[in-house]
């Protein structure tokens, strides 16, 4: 009428939560480059975008006032305000995988050794910089 309850052994509860941890370290490192990738080509753009300006600005105070080029200013000052925000969004993102990173060994039992050789430490945030900043 009772039957024991069957229990894995120990070695494979300690190879499935191995491969969930390997599993989540793969996902965070993927989602990690990306938000990098997407950092570095929006700064480039940036970059490109804030010397198109400048040269733009020059030409409109030194050759007369156009109106097209005085919108297209707007135009481009606007792109650099949508850069800021998107740069402070990817920041944050970033910022949360890396915090997600370091809590994703508490998927070891309390008590086990840390063997999650997949893990890294985040570098501490550093402050939001724009394309215009050195």
């Amino acid at each position: 009428m009772f039957s024991a309850l069957r229990v894995r052994s120990a070695v494979r509860e300690q190879e499935t939560d191995a491969m969930r941890l390997k599993s989540l370290t793969y996902t965070l490192d993927l989602l990690e480059r990306e938000l990098i990738a997407e950092r570095s080509g929006l700064r480039e753009r940036c970059e490109r975008l804030s010397a198109t300006a400048a040269f733009a600005q020059e030409r409109f105070e030194s050759h007369g006032r156009e109106n097209a080029l005085s919108r297209r200013i707007d135009d481009m000052t606007r792109s650099m305000k949508d850069y800021t925000r998107r740069m402070a969004a990817l920041e944050h993102q970033i910022e949360i995988v890396g915090q997600l990173r370091a809590t994703a060994s508490d998927l070891v039992e309390p008590g086990e050794p840390r063997k999650a050789s997949g893990l890294r430490s985040m570098p501490e945030p550093q402050p939001l910089r724009t394309c215009l900043s050195k």
